[in-house]
């Protein structure tokens, strides 16, 4: 676990291989706002977190699980709604908010590094078992092939934003109810000043 600045006071642990684009604001508030306190990046897999000591590597995390630490509270922090990517090509653009079951016909790609995340069990609730679903190890492989026009992709619409400028073209998901984007976590015990301030910042940013 490496932080990407030197010693500095508010450690923030972003748990997984997503960055919530909110992070940014936050950061930026922080520094305009109380500049005399640093916020120092910790990026780790939530896995290696099971052996580790909480309190010594972090103050907060970011998840996109919801996780039960003992001794930490998991907050609901960033909402979102799913949306459809599609080819720039796709018959399915002539639709605003994309039916679920127009989306039953067509190939899914799905991608094993958000397989544990829980807006991926929604995506199976709203439309079935898609008839030819494509699995492959990471999100940027699926946004390639939907890009080449292999299929679609099913994915909350922030996490697929950063994929419009190469190829893919992203419609709400019609009928698709709003969903937990991000967690914070933080002790259950007294948080000092700086921590305190810092957390109102990370609320205050949507």
């Amino acid at each position: 676990m490496t932080s990407i600045y030197a010693s500095t006071a508010i450690r923030v642990a972003v748990l997984g291989e997503w960055v919530p684009s909110q992070l940014a604001d936050v950061l930026a508030l922080q520094r305009a706002e109380e500049p005399e306190t640093s916020a120092a990046l910790v990026r780790c897999a939530a896995a290696e977190l099971a052996s580790k000591s909480l309190d010594d590597d972090f103050d907060f995390a970011l998840s996109s699980t919801d996780l039960e630490w003992p001794g930490w509270v998991c907050e609901p922090l960033w909402h979102d709604t799913l949306a459809v990517a599609v080819a720039k090509r796709s018959h399915l653009l002539v639709h605003r908010d994309v039916p679920c079951h127009e989306l039953q016909k067509q190939p899914l790609i799905c991608a094993q590094s958000t397989a544990d995340e829980p807006w991926q069990a929604l995506v199976h609730r709203l439309i079935g078992d898609a008839p030819h679903e494509q699995v492959v190890s990471t999100f940027d492989m699926a946004m390639t092939l939907v890009a080449a026009g292999y299929g679609i992709a099913i994915a909350p619409a922030a996490r697929l934003a950063g994929y419009q400028c190469r190829g893919i073209v992203v419609r709400p998901l019609a009928g698709a109810p709003p969903i937990v984007m991000s967690y914070l976590l933080h002790t259950s015990e007294a948080l000092t000043e700086p921590q305190e301030r810092f957390a109102r910042r990370v609320r205050s940013v949507t």
